[in-house]
């Protein structure tokens, strides 16, 4: 299924950050709620921060710190979650 949405993994020694953009800003809720129902899954509060772009979309940031990125596989397994609820095949690491 193609869809205007994409996303990125940068990861650093004791961080993770999910970023995913959307083209079209109907598109927020959608990204939103994805990622609000899998942190009440996996019961986490990662640091989320929306950005909105001029173009009517944006992006969405999910940051793991060290406490739990690296004592956990819980934020590959939220961020694999994360994808398959959008619908994003393909995931960029930086």
């Amino acid at each position: 299924m193609s869809n205007d949405r994409s996303a990125r993994v940068m990861m650093e020694e004791e961080y993770m950050t999910l970023v995913v953009e959307y083209k079209n800003k109907q598109d927020r809720a959608t990204v939103c709620d994805s990622i609000g129902q899998i942190e009440e899954k996996y019961d986490v509060h990662p640091e989320v921060i929306h950005q909105r772009a001029k173009d009517g979309g944006g992006s969405f940031s999910v940051e793991f710190s060290k406490e739990i990125y690296t004592n956990s596989r819980i934020p590959g397994d939220f961020i694999e979650d994360v994808l398959k609820s959008l619908n994003i095949e393909h995931c960029e690491e930086l």
